[in-house]
C-alpha cells in the first residue's frame, strides 16, 4: 500500500521519471537512461554510487555544437562518447572525479553524448567511426 502512495503522489507531483532504453554501438547494447532537457543533462550522472556494466546516459542536444562536461558531484571514473547527428563516434574521452575542477570538451558537431564506465569504449573495441544506434522511442526527442 505504501508503494502505491508514493507512486501516486510522484504522479500527481508532475514529475516525470527518465525515459530508459536499450541502445547500441557497433551492435553492441547498452541500457541507458534519456537526458533530453537541459535539467536531465545537467543532473547527468551526478551522485550515482555506481553503474551496472554496460549502464549509462546518453545526452541529447537541440543542434550540433561542442558540449562542456564537468565531473561536479560525479563519484565514478567514466567513459564518454561523443557522436554527431548521423550516430557516428567522433571522439572518446575518459574523465575522472574531481570535484568539477577540469572541463571537457567534445568535437563541435556533437549531437549525442554516452557516459557510460570507465573503458566501456576501449573493452568493446569501439573508436571514431563507431556507429550509434537508437530504438525508435529515442528518436522521437
Amino acid at each position: 500500500m505504501k508503494k502505491y502512495i508514493v507512486l501516486l503522489l510522484f504522479l500527481l507531483s508532475g514529475c516525470s521519471s527518465p525515459q530508459l532504453g536499450t541502445i547500441q554501438v557497433n551492435n553492441i547494447n547498452a541500457y541507458v537512461e534519456l537526458a533530453v532537457t537541459p535539467e536531465q543533462r545537467e543532473q547527468g550522472l551526478m551522485y550515482r554510487q555506481q553503474l551496472e556494466k554496460d549502464q549509462g546516459l546518453l545526452m541529447v542536444f537541440e543542434k550540433p555544437q561542442q558540449v562542456s562536461l564537468w565531473m561536479l558531484n560525479t563519484l565514478i571514473p567514466l567513459d564518454v562518447g561523443y557522436f554527431n547527428k548521423q550516430g557516428e563516434l567522433l571522439a572518446t574521452t575518459q574523465m575522472l572525479p574531481d570535484g568539477g575542477k577540469q572541463l571537457y570538451h567534445s568535437p563541435p558537431e556533437t549531437f549525442y553524448v554516452l557516459e557510460m564506465n570507465r573503458d566501456w569504449f576501449n573493452r568493446y573495441g569501439l573508436k571514431p567511426g563507431a556507429q550509434l544506434t537508437l530504438p525508435e522511442s529515442f528518436k522521437r526527442h
